[in-house]
């Protein structure tokens, strides 16, 4: 796979949402095979990032209907969330 920007082979796939850290994702971003996204996700996000001028393109796929998001109305401690 090409770069659509500058045709460059090193890319990498982008994460979305909150992913497991484990010693795979460490590495693999240390690679620079994977990037984070961001944890908000919507119906467009690109699913590739150029590790050489940072383009983004691409469609990257979300299940929706199997993502938790946080109730903050219902104030959940960030510490007991991480613990979980």
């Amino acid at each position: 796979m090409k770069c659509p920007n500058c045709e460059k082979t090193w890319i990498a796939e982008i994460f979305w949402g909150y992913p497991a850290i484990n010693q795979d994702v460490e590495d693999a971003l240390e690679k620079k095979e994977i990037v984070f996204g961001g944890c908000i996700i919507s119906e467009n996000d690109p699913k590739w990032e150029c590790n050489n001028c940072n383009h983004r393109w691409g469609n990257a796929e979300h299940n929706f209907e199997n993502t938790d998001s946080f109730d903050f109305d219902k104030g959940y401690n960030l510490d007991e969330v991480y613990d979980q």
